[in-house]
């Protein structure tokens, strides 16, 4: 019993001496940043055992008695599929056909010379014209003579 309390504390100063050398060495923001990891990971911890055992805990002693006992539901009642009356076997009094409806259209008129098929335009769109030939451009160099 005595070598097991040796050997747990000899395994705390000598996490606790690894721990001092590393923190040394490390600058400010890397030992936060293994802080926040650190007490995340211990944050953790309950709610993962209280999942665990919320999720493996068995279920069946939470079923209640009313709900085994009671009498099951009645079947619904069949669903009604409407299917029309079969053609009866006596022909039918023809109705008499409307009458046929022929339209003639108006001879089409002559289209005037300035008539465009793009819209009430006089003239079709033309490209752009091209634009003007560039010249030579000077630059001025700030602290260059300007006599060169």
């Amino acid at each position: 019993m005595l070598w097991r309390t040796g050997i747990l504390l000899a395994f705390i100063v000598g996490a606790g001496v690894l721990a001092y050398e590393i923190g040394s060495r490390l600058s400010d923001e890397a030992i936060m940043t293994i802080v926040g990891v650190f007490c995340g990971i211990v944050a953790s911890i309950p709610v993962s055992i209280g999942l665990l055992i919320a999720l493996t805990r068995e279920r069946s002693a939470y079923v209640r008695d009313e709900y085994i006992d009671a009498e099951p539901e009645p079947a619904p009642a069949p669903y009604n599929v409407y299917r029309p009356d079969a053609p009866s076997r006596t022909p039918q009094p023809q109705l008499p056909q409307p009458p046929q409806i022929i339209v003639v259209a108006p001879p089409q008129q002559q289209l005037p010379q300035n008539f465009s098929p793009y819209g009430n335009y006089l003239a079709p769109p033309t490209l752009p014209a091209l634009p003007a030939p560039m010249q030579e451009r000077t630059f001025k160099i700030v602290g260059e003579d300007e006599g060169e």
